[in-house]
């Protein structure tokens, strides 16, 4: 409509600037002006029947206008407007065909894809967008989702990409800029990016090449969803335990609606939990033990809901370890018969410790248990790193510094940094402080610092040493998996507040950056810190303070049948020993991938002493869902270093892939083996955010000088790209005075002044 009242789209006024082909001088417009009002005015001085003042100024204005606007066509204005030379250059379609464009939220319940392919239209079609676009320029189609390709006809996509990678598609058509034939690019997309780098950065390459980017938005923000948009459970579990899953669900418009979420292993269903959704997020926890030792696939679902246009995220897969491990603890004490005592009786009969003991109980005299072979430890605490690799992690009781020599200790330091072990030093007498370790590579070690003790009998601060108090977990950890004492959050707090009082705990200093504080002191204050649990990252390895030794209390003043002290000890050991790495280890980037994605495997060889072998040869074998077995051979990683290898590998079925490595010296010794599992399924990323990201498509937009448009609100997008400024443009003028607008507003002005003198018996 506006195209036919004023000869042009609104974007050629917009682009254009106005002018006049007759320009004559100041004087003459300002005589002939003057001309206009005089006769005007004359013509209404006198008349036939009398005439209020209000209708004689009116009539005067209708006339005056008339003939102004009749004068500003007589001086011929026009547009200068930068427009394309025709077919000198060429313009890029870049069309989405990711899933997301396969949401019915278009009119009558269509596709986006249907509604972009009916928007762009054909060569046939002489009003559609192409055949629009190939009257001035060579039009390139490319379709775009996880890689860009060639299009012959917009009909063919069928929204099956996994991704949309807005980045790539943008560098590409930067790479075809450079070559200095684009006149400008569209790029037609709901603009949910779910791969790739910063499409906004990518977008850089245009504006660099002075090609403006055109982008058109399809779909709409959707109304009614439901989807699981995040799960968390722990990936490393022992055969037996007990699994905690929690899970994000986000909902639109489904407030106070019940629904049941469904844990599913394959496709039988091991638990349903109703709950009630929130307007926004929702968040539920869902608790099995996995029925068998091993990896296995899980996968928490809710079912479609009424009026839901995205089903495919209602479901979030999830990958359990389970195998059978034992962890090697190595137990170091001078002082402390019951907290050792309580200690080996709780972890007595967990199949994944084996606890392996050196208690001094004279100069140069030893009680060893739990040994392997009868000289194990037979020279009392390891002096060569094969030996004290071969342990998960270390517990040091009531033992000074000066039982160690100066190598032994820092063999600790390099257990812990570089085996990747665990270590945990314990409250007593000669423990921390006391023990004076201030100044040797265990206090490195240590989530907390080591402040001066100046008792000159090397014994803990007599009120220290002797107080009773309550153990208190900090409220921000209290439901970590490492204090959870009870699946029930409001049960576990009951446990810790009605366990019995502890007694006598180690003075230490403030936490290190890094460190989590996971219990402290009843009148702990941050001015005055009263640490009792505290634990870090360091280098490879974990390292935690236990900053007393009486938790043997909670087994002797509690009935019999109470687990509590148990659990809590195997807890404790579970986390500082079981995330020990083995000399051969493998690691993939995550744990799911798409049908047919590439993916690598990073593997890293060490020996027995944990020292890095090069030139290994490392076996890959990969078991796919259906039993084949693929083997590979790992090569090593040049920029990685020596010690470390990958293997390359693409799966295309969906389901569970099982992953060993076996890795051997290059003199034929066998080093150790490795595995790790994945499995493969369609991405759901790409469904995480389905709405129309409009923000996005108008910024890519206006960083490059083009402009964004909502599909049905593209019309105008040929004239656009017609008249921007590119290498392929000049200046053109387009006459306006000839607009029909302009004859209808002068012929509407002298009916109206006609009319009024009728009515007003004017002649």
């Amino acid at each position: 409509m506006f195209d036919f009242f004023f000869k042009y789209s609104p974007i050629v006024y917009e682009q254009g600037r106005w002018l006049l082909r007759w320009q004559p001088a100041l004087l003459v417009l300002l005589l002939l002006a003057a001309v206009l009002l005089a006769m005007s005015w004359l013509a209404y001085r006198r008349t036939t029947a009398p005439l209020l003042r209000r209708w004689r100024i009116g009539l005067i204005v209708l006339r005056l206008a008339a003939l102004a606007l009749l004068t500003f066509c007589l001086l011929e204005p026009a547009l200068s407007v930068t427009t394309v030379i025709s077919q000198k250059s060429s313009v890029l379609l870049l069309l989405d065909n990711s899933q997301s464009m396969a949401i019915p939220d278009g009119s009558g319940g269509r596709r986006r894809v249907d509604e972009m392919a009916s928007w762009l239209g054909d060569e046939a079609q002489a009003n559609s967008i192409l055949a629009r676009l190939q009257q001035n320029f060579r039009v390139e189609v490319r379709q775009f989702s996880s890689a860009v390709v060639p299009l012959q006809d917009a009909k063919q996509l069928q929204a099956e990409g996994t991704s949309t990678n807005l980045a790539q598609a943008l560098e590409y058509a930067g790479r075809q800029a450079q070559l200095g034939t684009l006149s400008g690019v569209v790029l037609v997309s709901d603009g949910a990016a779910s791969a790739g780098a910063d499409p906004l950065q990518a977008a850089r390459a245009l504006l660099a090449a002075k090609v403006p980017l055109f982008t058109v938005g399809v779909g709409t923000k959707i109304s009614k969803d439901v989807q699981i948009a995040k799960v968390d459970a722990a990936r490393s579990v022992l055969e037996n335990a007990t699994v905690e899953v929690n899970a994000l669900i986000q909902a639109r418009g489904y407030a106070g609606r019940q629904v049941e979420l469904e844990l599913r292993e394959g496709n039988a269903v091991i638990k349903r939990q109703p709950l009630v959704l929130q307007e926004r997020s929702t968040r539920a926890t869902l608790q099995f033990s996995p029925a068998q030792p091993g990896f296995a696939r899980y996968r928490v679902s809710l079912p479609k809901l009424p009026g839901e246009l995205v089903a495919a995220n209602n479901q979030r897969s999830f990958l359990i370890d389970s195998r059978n491990r034992l962890a090697r603890v190595l137990y170091v004490e001078e002082l402390h018969p019951w907290e050792y005592k309580f200690i080996a009786r709780a972890v007595e009969g967990d199949p994944s410790l084996q606890l392996t003991s050196l208690l001094k109980t004279g100069t140069d005299k030893f009680l060893r248990l739990g040994l392997r072979h009868g000289s194990e430890l037979a020279g009392g605490f390891p002096k060569s790193r094969s030996e004290l690799f071969g342990y998960h992690a270390v517990v040091l009781g009531s033992m000074p510094a000066s039982f160690f020599s100066a190598e032994q200790l820092q063999l600790l330091a390099a257990f812990v940094a570089e085996r990747g072990g665990g270590f945990m030093m314990l409250g007593g007498r000669h423990s921390f402080g006391q023990g004076e370790y201030q100044r040797t590579p265990v206090a490195e070690l240590l989530p907390v610092e080591l402040p001066p003790f100046s008792a000159a009998d090397g014994r803990a601060v007599a009120p220290q040493l002797q107080e009773e108090f309550r153990f208190t977990p900090t409220a921000e950890y209290l439901t970590m998996p490492l204090l959870q004492l009870d699946a029930d959050p409001v049960k576990n707090a009951q446990i810790w507040e009605k366990l019995p009082l502890l007694q006598g705990y180690n003075p230490l200093g403030a936490a290190k950056p890094g460190a989590t504080v996971l219990a402290v002191h009843p009148l702990h204050r941050a001015e005055s810190p009263r640490l009792l649990l505290a634990a870090q990252r360091f280098g490879r390895g974990r390292t935690a303070v236990l900053a007393t030794s009486s938790t043997w209390r909670w087994q002797m003043r509690l009935d019999h049948r109470d687990q509590t002290h148990e659990r809590f000890w195997r807890q404790l050991l579970h986390w500082l020993s079981l995330q020990s790495p083995d000399p051969v280890t493998v690691e993939l980037d995550r744990e799911s991938y798409s049908p047919g994605e590439d993916l690598t495997l990073h593997i890293e060889v060490r020996d027995s002493a944990y020292v890095p072998v090069e030139e290994a040869s490392v076996a890959v074998k990969i078991t796919a869902p259906g039993g084949q077995v693929v083997t590979l051979n790992a090569g090593a990683e040049l920029a990685a270093g020596g010690a470390k290898y990958a293997a390359r590998y693409q799966a295309t079925p969906e389901g569970l892939y099982t992953v060993e490595i076996l890795a051997y010296h290059r003199a034929g010794q066998f080093l150790g083996k490795a595995e790790t599992a994945f499995f493969v399924e369609p991405s759901q990323a790409e469904l995480a955010n389905a709405d129309l990201q409009a923000a996005l498509l108008q910024r890519l937009a206006e960083i490059t000088g083009g402009r964004y448009f909502p599909l049905d609100q593209s019309q105008d997008l040929p004239d656009a790209i017609t008249v921007a400024r590119s290498s392929f443009a000049k200046l053109t003028e387009h006459d306006i005075w000839d607009a029909p607008i302009f004859f209808l507003l002068i012929v509407a002005l002298l009916a109206s002044e006609w009319f009024i003198r009728r009515a007003r018996g004017l002649s």
